[in-house]
């Protein structure tokens, strides 16, 4: 049996079965294969009540809804939609660390920025920078399936051309950035302090994401002389957002956006 169901925005959805377990991974990797996203969905009960939970689109500030491409919600009642599949990469947009930067491309990006996302994962950080009006994004990681995750992800949410995908070591980039995200942990935040200090572009924001709240003085002291604006947190897991100056030995202004 096959039904489709209309989900908003061009998308509809296939849903096929019922199968037996080993059929329904078999179609879904047969279909994956194809060049189409898919997932095996539970056909009743409390599987399937779960697995609705698990795709279930985050929100975040009301602006921006990131889902998975196989989310059953209705995409016209957002206002911006990601679609992530990880496939096989980090990152779908649930995790605190993750919504904690999405929170902050929302709250400051305002168009027309050149973003740099380092340590990409999935893509979801640098598709929604660039859906929220980013000019430019580049995006690197070291992972050949994080690579290939947030090219297919940059494509299917119709922002390829904008996002640029490698695995060039952040100390060979030679552009500076009016925004630079990574979600990585403290230690690896350290260690990539100069190179990132030296591609931000003056009066440009830094979003450092994988701390502890124990963790962001460490990781703060390597940033200097950039100055701390914003040390949000969300459960178990802090950020820390620092900008440089606008002008070369001055120090800009905080705007007290910390939560």
């Amino acid at each position: 049996m096959v039904d489709l169901r209309s989900v908003g925005r061009g998308r509809t959805l296939l849903f096929g079965g019922p199968f037996s377990d080993r059929e329904a991974v078999d179609a879904a990797i047969g279909i994956r294969a194809a060049g189409w996203t898919a997932d095996v969905r539970p056909e009743g009960g409390g599987h399937l009540a779960a697995w609705q939970a698990h795709t279930r689109p985050v929100i975040v500030d009301g602006r921006l809804w990131v889902c998975f491409p196989w989310s059953e919600f209705d995409r016209d009642q957002a206002r911006t939609v990601v679609e992530i599949d990880p496939d096989g990469a980090f990152g779908t947009g649930g995790h605190p660390t993750t919504r904690m930067l999405l929170a902050q491309l929302v709250g400051r990006i305002e168009g027309g920025e050149s973003v740099l996302d380092v340590g990409c994962g999935s893509g979801v950080l640098a598709v929604a920078a660039a859906l929220l009006g980013a000019a430019s994004v580049t995006a690197v990681d070291i992972s050949p399936a994080a690579i290939a995750a947030t090219t297919a992800n940059a494509v299917r949410n119709q922002v390829g051309k904008r996002v640029v995908v490698s695995g060039t070591p952040v100390a060979e980039l030679t552009d500076r950035f009016d925004v630079i995200v990574a979600n990585i942990h403290a230690a690896g935040l350290r260690e990539l302090a100069p190179a990132l200090l030296a591609r931000m572009a003056p009066g440009g924001w830094v979003g450092l994401s994988g701390l502890s709240p124990a963790q962001v003085s460490l990781v703060a002291a390597a940033y200097r002389p950039a100055s701390v604006i914003a040390t949000p947190v969300l459960d178990d897991w802090a950020a820390l957002v620092v900008v440089a100056p606008a002008v070369p030995g001055e120090n800009p202004p905080v705007d007290g956006n910390s939560h």
